[in-house]
């Protein structure tokens, strides 16, 4: 994962989703509303550039198939009771079970542009779905079919989300993430929120694991490489610049090249970029990322 700075919010947006929620009817309507139009997708393009074409969450390509997602779920909020598997040579899912425990979800933030982000339909439709986890958990409700209390208003400042937001303003990934050599991925010292961002959005999943695994021994032997290089070398030159453009934000898996350097090398990314500038190699990243960039256009 890899923090986003938010886009900026489209002229009259503000308006248009005011609009479109009290031509809702709730909170007072007696049915409930299926969700079904897509307001939200005409607002893809804006989250496709800001996230570089990337899903939020496990950052790879998305192209027309992502989604624009809700962070918070509109309609209901689900559990996550058992993770499943994806099953081996195939994207398919096999034993996640995720009732729903509520009625109701934040339906008043469905036309909410902080409650977006663009996610693959992996992420969003096969494992997040209508998932958010909060600490502590919701209160319980002691009748109905529903086993938790609606979302409310009131309580959304209250609540800790324990699903990341590559949003978030102060976000660190490393603080919550680790990677294996292999490119698997796990929660820092077992942190809850890495957790459940992990569990919530399959990031552990076979075929993403394969996907990320060519680069993630790339970037652990190269950060191995680049401590023991000779300063001011065409190694070190060759292995920082290397690194500090497989790191940028344009490319895919970024968050987890970050995260390998700092566990490997014990230095920050801003340490990495101070060097290269010092070095005078930046016209070289420069370069790569001007030749990469004409193809997302």
């Amino acid at each position: 994962m890899l923090q986003f700075k938010r886009p900026r919010r489209p002229n009259g947006l503000k308006q248009r989703s005011k609009e479109q929620l009290q031509a809702l009817g709730l909170p007072n309507n007696n049915g409930w509303p299926d969700f079904k139009d897509k307001f939200w997708q005409d607002l893809k393009p804006h989250f496709m550039k800001a996230q570089h074409q990337k899903c939020g969450y496990c950052e790879i390509q998305v192209s027309a198939h992502g989604d624009v997602e809700h962070y918070r779920p509109k309609s209901e909020v689900q559990e996550l009771v058992a993770e499943g598997t994806e099953l081996a040579n195939s994207r398919k899912l096999k034993g996640r079970k995720i009732p729903a425990i509520t009625e109701k979800g934040y339906w008043w933030l469905a036309y909410e542009w902080e409650n977006y982000l663009l996610s693959c339909a992996i992420c969003n439709q096969k494992y997040k779905s209508a998932l958010f986890p909060i600490a502590p958990k919701r209160k319980a409700r002691n009748h109905g079919v529903f086993k938790a209390e609606n979302p409310k208003k009131t309580d959304v400042r209250k609540e800790k989300p324990l699903l990341i937001n590559p949003f978030e303003k102060d976000l660190d990934p490393y603080e919550h993430f680790e990677f294996l050599r292999s490119g698997v991925i796990k929660a820092r010292n077992n942190d809850p929120r890495g957790k459940e961002t992990i569990r919530v959005c399959g990031l552990r999943r076979i075929s993403l694991s394969r996907q990320r695994g060519p680069r993630a021994v790339q970037i652990w032997d190269d950060s191995l490489d680049f401590l023991l290089a000779e300063d001011d070398s065409n190694e070190q030159r060759r292995l920082a610049t290397g690194l500090y453009f497989s790191g940028h934000e344009i490319n895919l898996y970024a968050g987890m090249v970050r995260i390998i350097f700092k566990q490997i090398t014990f230095l920050e990314w801003s340490d990495l970029k101070n060097l290269i500038d010092q070095k005078g190699w930046m016209p070289i990243v420069k370069e790569r990322v001007k030749f990469a960039t004409q193809f997302q256009e």
